[in-house]
């Protein structure tokens, strides 16, 4: 049997992420534990190659612990994932609102715009490949691609097992630094305290960026093989069924002491034109998710849908191009991702002063007729 250095690495980084942690929770209990306790004086009696046969089998069995508990952390990381942009996208088409800030910036620090495209695509294959077993829910998406990937391409397996065994090692010494935070904060040791109290947040980071980065190399694989295969197509895959191409919206907020104020953008193509924000329909995307996706990644505003404004029809390079507009009013501000463009906040006669076409200036005017002033709602805490 041939050596693989790459199976070998995954090997001893699994047996690593349970040995390591395991060793550290063996310390400190020596360590910090009262003299006089019994577990001291046990292990007092074990010295030489005794003491060490007896450290090493603590540190197993701990490690094992630590890595049963560490895997509850995978529950908090698919609850994170489950709201990325997509998830916040839908989240203020269906209830006016999105998810509390300091859940948006965690999703922004560990998934950043991921919008959750692969999982789903791989789903879909997933969904399609095993629909005449009736087995679409009895393995999750991962495991799945995993599986897949163990008898269509075993070097890519690999690549994700790598990222996924350092993710393993990272759970669990999260769970060896909250051991320590418990066990110093009822004795008041602080100094005991500082390091897990600066390292779990970093630890925490970096487990969830390397399971990110397994899952993602799974769905990427698994989609590419799938790919390469021209008879494989799936079903209820199709573009939107209106003739509608594009949608976005009149996006509005109220200041104090200034108003009403309304969302120009500079045009992608001419940023000598000012225009509102807007973009293309994706296959199978609803008008008003649209609308929130593409106003969100033009000038980094979270607005939601208030009315409908009608729709604006116009030709680009003789091919007609059909805007869904909406009435939309801001709810957060967070990561812009378009930086290339600017944007500005401008009074009603400004804005229609800003504004390139006069369709513009004609939906501005009748965004600030549709306006009811008892139903615009005070500016909201600019959060990320």
């Amino acid at each position: 049997m041939d050596f693989d250095p790459q199976k070998f690495f995954i090997g001893l980084m699994d047996f690593f992420s349970i040995l390591l942690p395991g060793a550290l929770l063996t310390f400190l209990i020596k360590t910090l534990t009262p003299q006089y306790a019994w577990s001291v004086q046990l292990y007092q009696q074990f010295n030489g190659a005794k003491g060490w046969v007896a450290f090493l089998v603590a540190s197993y069995l701990l490690g094992h612990f630590a890595f049963l508990l560490g895997s509850w952390l995978d529950e908090f990381y698919d609850w994170l994932r489950r709201r990325t942009l997509n998830a916040q996208i839908e989240q203020i088409v269906r209830r006016n609102k999105n998810f509390r800030w300091w859940v948006r910036v965690m999703v922004w620090l560990t998934f950043k715009r991921e919008s959750n495209e692969a999982v789903d695509r791989a789903g879909k294959i997933k969904e399609q490949s095993l629909f005449r077993l009736h087995a679409k829910e009895s393995i999750n998406n991962f495991q799945w691609c995993k599986a897949l990937l163990a008898i269509e391409s075993p070097e890519s397996l690999a690549v994700v097992q790598r990222f996924e065994a350092d993710s393993k090692f990272f759970r669990c010494f999260i769970i060896v630094l909250l051991v320590m935070l418990v066990w110093a904060w009822p004795a008041k040791n602080w100094r005991l305290a500082i390091a897990p109290a600066v390292l779990l947040p970093l630890a925490m980071w970096r487990y969830m960026e390397l399971r990110f980065k397994a899952t993602n190399q799974a769905y990427w694989s698994v989609i590419t093989l799938a790919g390469r295969r021209s008879d494989f197509v799936i079903p209820g895959d199709a573009d939107s069924k209106t003739d509608v191409t594009h949608a976005g919206g009149v996006v509005f907020r109220k200041r104090w002491r200034r108003g009403v104020q309304f969302l120009l953008v500079e045009a992608s193509k001419t940023p000598d034109e000012w225009v509102l924000p807007k973009g293309k329909i994706e296959p199978g995307e609803d008008t008003k998710e649209t609308a929130v996706r593409e106003v969100h990644e033009e000038t980094g505003v979270w607005a939601r849908i208030r009315g409908d404004l009608g729709q604006n029809s116009y030709s680009v390079n003789g091919q007609e191009v059909r805007v869904q507009l909406f009435l939309m009013e801001q709810v957060a501000v967070g990561f812009r991702s378009d930086k290339t463009r600017r944007k500005e906040w401008l009074d009603l006669e400004a804005a229609k002063a800003r504004a390139t076409h006069p369709k513009t200036s004609q939906f501005l005017a009748e965004a600030e007729k549709r306006l009811n002033p008892a139903d615009v709602k005070s500016q909201p805490v600019n959060v990320p």
